[in-house]
C-alpha cells in the first residue's frame, strides 16, 4: 500500500471509531437512528449523483455494478443493525475490537477463494488478530470461559462482521466495475465518491421500507427527533468510508485496506474508557495489543 493510501485509511479509523461512539449514545434509537444517519448522509451527496450523472456518461456503467451495489447496500444493513443491537448489549470496548477485528480473517478468506493472491505473513497477521479478538470479551484470565462469547451483544457483533466482510469484499468489485467503465471519463476518486453516495441510497431506502412494512411508524418520528445528532453522524459516516473508498482506488488487495482499518480498535477502546467510562480490563488491553501486532505483521 502506498503511503497516502495508509493515511487516509487511518484518519478515516479516527472518525469511524468517533461515530461508534456517539452510537452508543444513542442505541435506544435503533432503527430510527441507523435511518437517519442514512438518510442525512443520502440527502447530502445527492447533488453529486446529480451533477456526475449530468457530466459523464453513466449509461456506459453495466448492470452488474447495479446488482452489487444492491447487495452491498444489504450487507451494510446487517453491519448497521448487528452494530447498534450489539452497543445494547455491551460496552464500546468489546463490541467495537470484535466487529472491526472478525471481518480480516474474513475478507482475507474470501478474496483467497476468489484467486486474489494472500501472502503468508498477511495470514499469521490475521490469525494474530483473530487471537486478539477472543481476549477482548474477558474480563479476568481465570475467568477464561466458552460462554464468556455467548453473551448477545458478542453475538451481535459477530453478525455485524459478516455484514461487513460482506460489503468491503462488494465495494471493490464494483468499484473496478465502476472505474473500467469511467476511467476514459474521470479520474478514480471521484468515481469513489459517486458510489458511496449511491450506496447510502441503497442503504437508507430499505430500511425506510422495512419501517413502512412493519409498520413502525413512530420510528420516523424518533428518527426526526434525532435529526440533528444524526446527521452529523451520517456526515462523519459517508466521510469514514468515503476515505476508505478512495484507498481502495490506490490498492488491489482489500484484505489489506480492510486490516489496516483495525487501528481503529485502539480508538475505540480509548475512546470508550476515557470518554464513555467503561473499565478497563488486563486482558482487553491485551487483546488489543494482539490486534495491533497482527495488523502490523500483516502489513508487513
Amino acid at each position: 500500500m502506498s503511503l497516502t493510501a495508509i493515511l487516509i485509511v487511518v484518519i478515516s479509523a479516527a472518525l469511524h471509531a468517533g461515530w461508534n461512539a456517539v452510537g452508543k449514545f444513542y442505541q435506544a434509537s435503533g432503527t430510527a437512528f441507523i435511518f437517519s444517519a442514512t438518510m442525512a448522509a443520502s440527502v447530502l451527496l445527492t447533488p453529486y449523483v446529480i451533477w456526475f450523472g449530468a457530466r459523464f456518461p453513466v449509461g456506459e456503467i453495466s448492470i452488474q455494478f447495479w446488482w452489487i451495489l444492491v447487495v452491498s447496500g444489504l450487507c451494510q444493513m446487517v453491519y448497521l443493525t448487528g452494530l447498534v443491537f450489539a452497543y445494547k448489549n455491551a460496552d464500546v470496548g468489546i463490541v467495537y475490537p470484535l466487529a472491526r477485528g472478525f471481518p480480516v480473517l474474513l475478507v482475507g478468506a474470501v478474496i483467497f477463494l476468489m484467486g486474489y493472491s494472500v501472502s503468508s505473513n498477511q495470514w499469521l497477521g490475521f490469525f494474530i488478530l483473530f487471537i486478539g479478538c477472543i481476549f477482548l470479551p474477558v474480563t479476568s484470565l481465570k475467568e477464561l470461559r466458552f460462554r464468556d462469547y455467548l453473551q448477545p451483544g458478542i453475538l451481535w457483533a459477530s453478525f455485524s462482521a459478516l455484514g461487513t466482510a460482506g460489503y468491503s469484499v462488494l465495494d471493490k468489485e464494483a468499484l473496478n466495475v465502476l472505474t473500467h467503465a469511467m476511467g476514459l471519463y474521470v479520474s478514480n476518486e471521484y468515481s469513489a465518491i459517486y458510489y458511496l453516495a449511491l450506496q447510502y441510497w441503497a442503504m437508507s431506502v430499505p430500511i425506510a421500507l422495512w419501517i413502512i412494512y412493519t409498520r413502525q411508524y413512530r420510528q420516523f418520528e424518533t428518527a426526526w427527533s434525532i435529526k440533528c445528532v444524526a446527521s452529523i453522524t451520517g456526515i462523519m459516516m459517508s466521510t469514514t468510508y468515503g476515505l476508505v473508498l478512495v484507498a481502495m482506488s490506490f490498492t488491489e488487495n482489500v484484505s489489506l485496506v480492510v486490516a489496516l482499518r483495525q487501528v481503529s480498535i485502539i480508538f475505540g477502546v480509548v475512546i470508550g474508557v476515557f470518554w464513555l467510562g467503561e473499565k478497563f480490563y488486563i486482558p482487553r488491553f491485551f487483546g488489543a495489543s494482539l490486534i495491533i501486532a497482527g495488523l502490523v505483521i500483516a502489513l508487513t
